[in-house]
């Protein structure tokens, strides 16, 4: 059997009645290249699910391929063996709630055929609420298609965007090779993935809308085993947030230190500079709760940027539902979400004798590491509480 472009891929777990309609959306793609694979993990309405599942099966001829684990492995473990059972040259990941755009596989197939060293592709994607065709926003990072080389630059534009993994698509060899149980429970395996990748690989962002992200769905973490005591279902208080910030700074650092690539500062600051979701999601905590948030945000060395205490005091002060009308207005206004950190930039140069920003700095310094394979110490020094043991 000729091996497909692309595999869908999609953990799944208790969600009947969302399992349908995303497989729709993949079946009705005008693209025919390509196979899924959907496991549920051992979740209480698996029999309903694999009724769906063999019903699907036999709609596509088998081009869809289902799965129901014998145990709950975990969004990271569930991820991993879906890894482990594709076929395709490229993995297209998607949440079980959400939906593959029209024309979504096609656009990637292209973007596949334009860049030969392509390891990550990253994408633009809307919000909906209950269908799709109600979108709320629509998300972009960039006015343009826009390619990055492999290397820090790639890693770190990338990185803090990997979190919501639907339409995501990585290589699947080289993200078969990566395979390590080490950061089961974090819910970022993502990350772990595409770093390594993009230290070899490269990037592209497509302006396209890729996947719809339903808003308002209720997270399921925190039942198997390796959740278990970092994550509670059904809730996301401070302290969940502050637990998923140190995971992601642990697999930049961990990249860092083994792959030999200055990332892991270049990352905490621009998740520093972006940090602005992060606190409206806890804003509607009381005040002293709340403060010890920004607080125990600031010790995890996010305090070292000025933009952090930026988005807290101004949601302090205005509150995040004016602050998100703001934004939108800024973003409907450019065309997409406005680049703070100049490393993340799409037209980032360096000219001789020109003094840069620090970030900028880091970066160039970065890429003479990558090109003479020496790491170079942090000027900030490591951060221990950061550091995966």
């Amino acid at each position: 059997m000729a091996r497909p472009l692309i595999s869908v891929i999609c953990p799944s777990y208790d969600r009947p009645q969302h399992v349908g309609p995303l497989l729709d959306s993949i079946l009705e793609q005008d693209f025919d290249d390509w196979e899924c694979v959907i496991t549920d993990d051992h979740s209480p309405s698996r029999e309903a699910v694999r009724a769906i599942f063999d019903e699907y099966s036999q709609k596509s001829n088998g081009k869809i391929r289902c799965y129901v684990n014998d145990e709950n492995l975990g969004y990271d473990g569930a991820f991993r063996r879906l890894i482990q059972l594709a076929r395709g040259r490229f993995v297209f990941v998607m949440g079980d709630d959400d939906f593959v755009a029209p024309g979504a596989l096609r656009a990637v197939a292209d973007a596949i055929a334009r860049y030969p060293n392509l390891g990550v592709i990253l994408r633009a994607f809307a919000f909906f609420r209950d269908t799709p065709d109600n979108i709320l926003q629509v998300n972009r990072y960039y006015p343009a298609e826009t390619h990055f080389v492999a290397g820090p630059q790639a890693i770190v534009a990338c990185y803090r965007r990997l979190v919501g993994m639907s339409g995501l698509v990585l290589d699947r060899d080289a993200s078969l090779a990566l395979e390590t149980d080490r950061w089961d429970g974090t819910l970022f395996y993502q990350h772990w993935l595409a770093a390594n990748i993009l230290v070899e690989k490269d990037a592209v962002y497509l302006p396209t809308v890729l996947a719809y992200f339903r808003r308002g769905g209720t997270p399921l973490f925190g039942r198997a085993k390796a959740e278990q005591g970092l994550y509670t279902p059904g809730v996301q208080p401070p302290d969940t947030d502050i637990k998923m910030l140190m995971s992601l700074m642990a697999i930049a650092d961990a990249v860092e230190r083994e792959r030999g690539v200055r990332i892991a500062e270049l990352i905490r600051r621009d998740h520093g500079n972006y940090m602005y979701p992060t606190i409206a999601h806890q804003a509607h905590q009381p005040w002293p709760v709340f403060y010890k948030f920004y607080r125990d945000l600031a010790r995890l060395g996010f305090g070292r940027y000025p933009l952090f205490h930026f988005w807290f005091w101004s949601v302090a002060a205005i509150g995040a539902t004016r602050m998100d009308r703001l934004l939108q207005m800024v973003r409907r206004t450019v065309g997409h979400t406005p680049n703070i950190s100049s490393f993340a930039r799409r037209d980032l140069s360096f000219r001789a004798g020109t003094v840069i920003p620090s970030e900028a700095r880091d970066l160039a310094l970065s890429r003479n590491e990558t090109a003479s394979g020496k790491a170079v110490p942090s000027p900030n020094g490591p951060d221990p509480s950061l550091r995966s043991g």
